[in-house]
């Protein structure tokens, strides 16, 4: 790994200046941010998917969430039945190994997806103005997310019994600024203001929801035609 997780704290903790020396290439910033963020993102995943796993046949046997219908007033006996209708989850060692592909692709999907997104909004900004092109801002984006993805590991404190709920907000003010931190990378290595990279992680942000909602009012408007 090129930097120490300590290194990445303290980016995380300075960013103005974590972007300060040299870049790398490209090639030598995504395989440090796969060494990071790879090994992260199958941890995360196999917990999310065993606790998804353990969750859905605990509904199916009528578990905890209907207790809580009835104590709400409602009438859970349809949405029991209904659930009770559906098929027996898979194994966890079935699916397990099927994570060794999907999330290196969720990954570089991911790292694709932000470098595309938040170099629109740096372009809508005017902080392209140094003409570096695109191969910039996947060179950026790998910097930034190779750091951020050691700030997420404060997000496993989330699954801890009582203390996940007391840190639920702290951890969504995480994810925020590890969205924003992005930004940070993007104009220091296209030479802008930093303010300018930071509002292109916004545009992207909104974009993206535009994009979605649009999505959704689509997807609604074909089903009332429909019906």
């Amino acid at each position: 790994m090129g930097y120490p997780f300590a290194a990445s704290l303290r980016a995380l903790v300075r960013p103005g200046a974590a972007f300060d020396s040299p870049p790398p290439t490209l090639g030598r910033a995504v395989r440090d941010m796969a060494m990071v963020w790879l090994p992260l993102a199958l941890a995360n995943t196999a917990w999310t998917l065993w606790r998804a796993l353990g969750t859905y046949d605990l509904l199916r046997r009528g578990g905890s969430p209907f207790g809580l219908l009835d104590r709400l007033g409602m009438d859970p006996t349809e949405v029991r039945d209904l659930i009770a209708m559906l098929p027996a989850p898979p194994g966890f060692g079935r699916v397990w190994p099927w994570l060794l592909l999907v999330v290196p692709l969720g990954v570089f999907g991911t790292w694709l997806h932000h470098a595309f997104w938040d170099h629109l909004g740096l372009w809508l900004l005017g902080g392209l103005k140094a003409r570096r092109g695109f191969r910039t801002s996947l060179l950026a984006e790998a910097e930034a997310l190779r750091i951020a993805a050691v700030g997420t590991l404060l997000g496993f404190l989330g699954y801890v019994p009582v203390l996940g709920g007391v840190l639920a907000l702290p951890l969504l003010v995480l994810d925020g600024y590890l969205w924003l931190f992005r930004g940070f990378a993007l104009a220091a290595r296209h030479g802008c203001a930093p303010w300018r990279g930071l509002a292109a992680t916004v545009v992207h942000a909104v974009l993206l929801g535009c994009f979605v909602l649009a999505l959704v009012t689509l997807m609604l408007l074909m089903v009332r035609m429909a019906a």
